[in-house]
């Protein structure tokens, strides 16, 4: 018994941390959930007396820290770099997108690398903190989101920050990328307790959540996630194994797919058949690829996508075609390689554990589909999510 307490005293503080911040999901995740970038960066930071030794930087690190590097470096020909002589204090710098990435990938990596390091005693702790809080949010928001986010429009209303109802509705929305995502690994700890009826609740909540706030990509996302959860279950690594290719795919061939799209007619014919929001992002879509053409190595540079006006919003709503716009093939190649070698890891981990292989495989895909068809890139709160994601996921194996 004494290497556990042992064990179990090195990780009070991962703890701690840990506990702290699954305890903060529900209200950041209802509330504010553009704060789970500033709470996985807390957490990171925290966390960083738990990284007992320094580590070699794993694959998937390299290839992101790389792709950092390119995004720096494409600034010097970026239209969307910041103006040198505005950069004078902090808040000028905050805007520097290229920055931020450095931070966010020291941090979130601190934090999953560290909280990695949690004894299993702990882990079990944390994994109920988290499964309670994530069904309570769950249940909040599919409430919430059947009386018209009417419950979120009364708390504006006693802060004295009243918000439309429609704007009530879209807040209230962003809460269910998360449940999507944390579904997962929740849902693990519940099975492997017994609880599964409260898993199945688990999933009925973000379902009716999403379709009720109308977050398409939400439950589009977890339809493809049990298909790949479904597939890897049933048939092992074989499944596992296809996963790689077709995450590849997006990284290699988005561009070509959409000019095909186009020019075959494919993408005027879906113009006519989906809904308003859908045929907005066939046309941003469409003129990305197109202007993929112009800079199809180096790309226009970071945060170019914000330059093009009322053709592309902010980003281009697709993880992949963000990439190939703004950092080329290089940058996309570097996303690839970074979500492929993650589908690869998920090969392993199915011959150790069929379950924990096809969990991690619904939750890569949840996490591919949202990205590839909502938010920009590099938006911090959703990355953090994936950071948070993968902390929940090493969580659940240990309980």
């Amino acid at each position: 018994m004494r290497p556990v307490a042992g064990a179990e005293r090195k990780t009070t503080w991962l703890c701690a941390v840990a506990v702290f911040t699954i305890a903060l999901v529900p209200l950041v995740g209802y509330l504010a959930p553009l704060g789970f970038a500033p709470l996985l960066a807390l957490c990171g930071l925290l966390a960083i007396p738990g990284l007992a030794r320094p580590r070699p930087a794993s694959p998937p690190a390299m290839a992101l820290l790389v792709l950092v590097i390119w995004a720096l470096v494409s600034l010097a020909w970026s239209p969307g770099a910041p103006n040198p002589g505005d950069l004078k204090d902090g808040d000028a710098l905050e805007s520097v997108t290229g920055l931020k990435l450095l931070f966010q990938l020291a941090l979130y990596g601190s934090a999953i690398a560290a909280l990695r390091g949690l004894s299993e005693p702990s882990a079990r702790r944390v994994a109920t903190v988290l499964a309670i809080g994530v069904l309570a949010l769950a249940l909040l928001v599919a409430l919430d989101g059947i009386s018209g986010a009417s419950f979120y429009q009364w708390l504006r209303t006693v802060i004295h920050d009243p918000i439309r109802p429609d704007l009530a509705v879209v807040k209230v929305s962003i809460a269910t990328y998360a449940l999507a995502l944390l579904f997962w690994p929740t849902a693990r700890i519940m099975s492997g307790r017994g609880w599964t009826p409260a898993a199945f609740v688990l999933l009925g909540a973000v379902i009716i959540g999403s379709l009720a706030l109308s977050a398409d990509a939400s439950w589009a996302a977890l339809v493809f996630g049990f298909v790949a959860f479904g597939a890897v279950k049933l048939y092992g690594k074989m499944a596992a194994r296809l996963l790689v290719p077709a995450v590849a795919a997006p990284f290699v061939l988005g561009p070509v797919m959409l000019l095909w799209g186009v020019h075959s007619g494919l993408v005027n014919w879906l113009h006519r058949h989906v809904p308003r929001s859908w045929d907005a992002r066939l046309d941003i879509w469409a003129f990305t690829a197109d202007h993929v053409q112009t800079h199809a190595i180096r790309g226009w540079g970071l945060d170019a996508s914000r330059t093009f006006g009322a053709a592309i919003p902010l980003h281009t709503h697709n993880a992949s075609m963000q990439l190939w716009l703004e950092l080329g093939a290089i940058g996309a190649a570097l996303g690839g390689i970074f979500f492929s070698w993650v589908a690869y890891r998920i090969v392993g981990l199915t011959e150790e554990s069929r379950e924990d292989g096809a969990i991690a495989a619904g939750a890569l895909v949840t996490y591919l589909t949202i990205g590839g068809l909502s938010f920009g890139v590099w938006q911090e709160w959703w990355l953090a999510l994936g950071a948070l994601t993968v902390i929940a996921f090493d969580i659940s194996r240990k309980d």
